[in-house]
């Protein structure tokens, strides 16, 4: 049975209300998670709780509890000069990005292309979830005890 620090095999799925997959394990390998370590969403976890091997279960979350609203804040115009693969620079394509941080710390993150005009790119940072209701579905394979 799950609990606080169990470690499972699953598989799982997000799709959008309307049944749009995001990103499914269902046709590859299953993954290993700990519960309680912050890797998905704490409202999901909270619902594994006491689930038994091969047990499913579909959950549907607001965007609060799944990758949080859109923050309209979260947009920035960049140069397209810092882009060395232009190739990449369609509206719509998700990009790896390194940002530095306050502490100038530098971290790896994606972005959307929103928009290109001339020599700007509007890049949207929000999670390409944010702010879409969403359903995770999840099969337990195995609870390692």
């Amino acid at each position: 049975m799950i609990k606080y620090n169990s470690k499972v095999k699953l598989h799982y799925s997000i799709s959008t209300i309307d049944n749009i997959v995001f990103e499914s394990t269902f046709d590859k390998q299953p993954v290993n998670i700990t519960i309680g370590s912050g890797i998905i969403p704490q409202k999901l976890e909270l619902t594994l709780y006491g689930l038994l091997t091969d047990s499913e279960q579909t959950i549907t979350l607001k965007p609060c509890d799944a990758f949080g609203d859109r923050d309209n804040k979260k947009t920035q115009n960049v140069d397209i000069s810092v882009f060395p693969n232009r190739k990449m620079i369609k509206k719509g394509n998700v990009i790896e990005i390194d940002m530095k941080e306050k502490n100038g710390k530098v971290t790896s993150t994606f972005a959307m292309i929103k928009d290109i005009k001339k020599d700007k790119v509007l890049l949207d940072l929000n999670h390409p979830l944010a702010g879409i209701e969403i359903k995770f579905k999840v099969k337990i394979i195995k609870i390692y005890d």
